[in-house]
């Protein structure tokens, strides 16, 4: 539909999200924000190390505790002590531990009393005595013949990998060839809102939690603990006050419930700031080997990778990212002869799991750094040497999946870096440094990467409803995790309909009265629950308008619906409202509500078979430029803008667009510069953001954002999933910078000031 013939489209508009005036005043309503009467509040025992036996766990004198109401250990589940995992995965964490912990935080028990303190005091009353075993922290050393074991079904959760011509024939051939071995660090997701909750148990016995969440789904999960039905679960996620794939699994969900349950009392939980560091689940530490061949005119013509992901001490989604990260491994970059070897293995370091990017942030870092080095040993500019090795459309990834949609990656490196010479009030040029450092030292560092979203199988569902005067109401499962979720789907059922955003209100996100939609995660929502309510919707726009021709006396073909209103073509001027036309319908007996389905089924591709069938149903492309300053004598980075640029298909909201490149790029920055939660013995020891430490407005530089726009997504109105990709590039981009400023390669993350100064005066990174 054209502006001419719909000048009041909502699509390539910035409308205003539904929870920006309430979130801006503090008065959105956030899971620990529920008061509920009579409630208790409950807590959970953990265990301070990680592989140990459980030797003695007396709850008796807590029991006994004036206003305690009850302790559980893992002998009162009454169903499965199992957390749950995705169909296909191992299912290994027990909800509390019972005969040994695998990892630091682990719970063993939970308290429910009167008041916070209580618990506090009943959680120091109980006896755990343990006997520490010996740990297995290194992943490599995990695979080891004779290595302990972890797990008994074996440490390796995670095997996948591919070869696409010949390797070694390649490198034989090659002018000029990088070999090189990358690290990234063990990253808290760090949402602001703590795992916190309630929930209570009916009259029917139907067991309510109310909770931050990225999968409504879990509620299956809680009646296998229970021993429940699964209509005897229900999950309400109210708005979350961030996640990044941390709230994908259950957090407290099985606790509240088991608690709930045991007292029929509405119960309450919320964990410290150093409490969720402490049990919460990370972005996965990756070792990454790279080799890379070219022939003298600079066309990569090998490409080998291994890597290895730290899992921690349960599986989690480590094996689904372990095919996710696959993909990826080869880059946005042309190659036939590709081998590519990717592994996930069980530790005793804290869990890892899906964190904004899945898996891409520390590929790009170490796929951009060989990018770089190769193009140094070739004596060419770094971005002229990407873009005669860039895919194109028409072409296949390594894994063998044809690309069908556009793929505009010089054209995002190219308007990156023309928005990052916009942000900064002057232009900082590269040095070496020399036998006399100059200070500081500045330069450029440039990054691509491609970014998946879609899933193949995925089924979805959404619901619409037209009322009587003309207002509709959407139904889907998917929380808003504060990306605008909400607004992105009111904004699709409003130009579906043809009805101004304020006449749509959205339902989400309740496991019991709205149809799932399955996690949000992976940039996949806007294109699975996106799409559903198109789909919803369309049968009763076509409704409205072969009845709105009926009272205009014209033909359906005619029919324009805008602004609220069904108008003739051309002839704005004649009309009738949406309430006129849904009153008409139901006289003649029309229903103006819908079911609308997303399915995505499998596509093999040639070479998909011995891929594992791994693929999106879609890639993002983009790049990110950063200029950065290093002074020699302290090591300290300073970042002085970023430009930032994806094709995003479709701008549905360009404000929303615009927020999550902004947000991708303090994210990649943390990674690159900061965040570390410095493990030891399996415990995370950064337990609270004065030691872990965030990107604050302080450290956040200069950030220029530019949107390409193909209109080839795969979602409504040709949109692409824009949540993660602008977080996978920064710290490439950044690394390669820093590389560029002091003259030596940048092998691991975060780049802090003591490995700057190392690097300086020893000419080589440090391990």
């Amino acid at each position: 539909m054209s502006n001419i013939e719909n000048p009041e489209s909502l699509v390539g508009k910035s409308t205003l999200r539904s929870d920006t005036i309430e979130k801006s005043t503090g008065e959105t309503v956030f899971s620990d924000d529920f008061d509920l009467r009579h409630k208790i509040f409950g807590g959970v025992l953990r265990s301070p190390v990680a592989n140990a036996r459980i030797v003695k766990l007396d709850t008796r004198k807590a029991e006994a505790l004036p206003g305690v109401h009850a302790v559980l250990t893992a002998g009162d589940i009454p169903g499965t002590n199992l957390r749950g995992n995705l169909l296909g995965a191992r299912d290994d964490q027990p909800v509390l531990s019972e005969k040994s912990v695998r990892a630091a935080g682990d719970p063993v028990a939970l308290v429910v009393a009167d008041t916070r303190d209580l618990v506090r005091e009943a959680l120091n009353l109980i006896r755990f005595d343990w006997e520490k075993l010996p740990l297995v922290l290194d992943p490599a050393k995990a695979m080891e013949p004779g290595s302990l074991q972890v797990d008994e079904r074996g440490n390796l959760i995670g095997h996948y990998g591919y070869e696409r011509g010949d390797v070694d024939a390649g490198f034989r051939r090659a002018a000029a060839v990088v070999e090189e071995t990358f690290q990234t660090q063990c990253v808290e997701h760090a949402y602001m809102e703590t795992e916190s909750g309630v929930a209570w148990v009916d009259a029917g016995d139907v067991v309510h939690i109310r909770c931050g969440t990225q999968m409504i789904e879990n509620f299956r999960f809680i009646a296998r603990i229970l021993g429940v039905p699964h209509n005897q679960v229900r999950i309400e996620c109210p708005y979350v006050g961030g996640a990044f794939g941390g709230k994908i699994m259950m957090t407290i969900e099985p606790f509240l419930a088991l608690l709930a349950k045991a007292t029929g009392r509405p119960v309450q939980m919320s964990l410290s700031r150093e409490e969720s560091i402490l049990s919460s689940t990370k972005r996965h530490p990756y070792t990454m080997y790279y080799k890379a061949g070219t022939d003298a005119e600079g066309r990569l013509i090998a490409w080998k990778a291994d890597i290895i992901g730290d899992a921690g001490a349960y599986t989690d989604l480590s094996a689904v990212l372990c095919k996710y990260s696959m993909v990826q491994a080869s880059g946005p970059y042309r190659c036939v002869n590709t081998k590519v070897d990717m592994r996930m293995v069980l530790t005793h370091n804290p869990v890892g799991t899906a964190m904004r990017g899945v898996g891409s942030p520390q590929i790009t870092f170490a796929i951009e750094g060989v990018m770089d080095t190769l193009a140094e040993k070739l004596g060419m500019d770094p971005l002229a040497f990407r873009k005669k090795n860039y895919l194109s459309k028409g072409e296949a990834l390594a894994t063998g999946q044809p690309l069908k949609r556009e793929v505009r990656l010089a054209e995002t490196a190219e308007r990156a870096r023309r928005t990052l010479d916009d942000s900064l009030p002057s232009n900082g040029s590269g040095e070496s440094p020399g036998s006399g450092f100059q200070k500081p030292l500045r330069a450029r560092g440039f990054a691509s990467n491609i970014t998946g979203y879609g899933r193949y199988g995925t089924v979805a569902d959404a619901f619409v409803s037209l009322q009587l005067d003309g207002s509709a109401v959407v139904a889907a499962g998917a929380p808003d995790l504060g990306a605008g979720q909400e607004g992105g789907y009111r904004q699709v059922a409003a130009e579906a309909l043809g009805l101004p955003i304020e006449k749509v209100t959205m339902h989400l996100s309740d496991s019991q009265t709205t149809p799932l939609v399955g996690m949000t995660a992976g940039s996949r929502q806007f294109l699975n629950t996106g799409t559903s309510i198109e789909r919803a919707a369309k049968p009763i726009a076509d409704a409205l308008k072969k009845e709105a021709a009926k009272l205009l006396e014209v033909s359906e073909e005619d029919i324009v619906l805008s602004g609220g209103r069904a108008h003739v073509r051309a002839m704005p001027e004649r009309y009738v409202n949406h309430a006129q036309i849904a009153a008409a319908c139901a006289a003649s007996g029309v229903y103006l509500a819908n079911t609308g389905r997303l399915e995505i089924p499998p596509e093999p591709y040639p070479g998909s078979e011995s891929a594992h069938e791994a693929g999106w149903v879609d890639y993002v492309f983009g790049a990110a430029a950063a200029d950065v300053s290093v002074d020699p004598d302290t090591g300290e980075v300073t970042v002085n803008g970023l430009g930032i640029c994806h094709d995003v298909g479709t701008a549905v909201n360009p404000q929303t667009v615009l927020g999550q490149f902004e947000g991708g790029a303090v994210f990649g920055l943390g990674l690159a510069t900061l965040e570390d939660c410095a493990g030891a013995d399996g415990r995370v020891e950064a337990h609270d953001f004065a030691q872990y430490l965030l990107a604050t407005a302080m450290d956040v530089p200069a950030i220029g954002t530019a949107i390409v726009e193909s209109g080839e997504g795969a979602g409504p109105f040709g949109a692409r999933g824009v949540g993660e990709p602008p977080n996978n590039t920064p710290a490439g981009a950044i690394a390669n910078a820093v590389s560029n400023a002091i003259g030596v390669r940048v092998t691991s993350l975060p780049i802090t000031a003591e490995k700057v100064v190392r690097a300086l005066h020893v000419g080589v990174w440090p391990k």
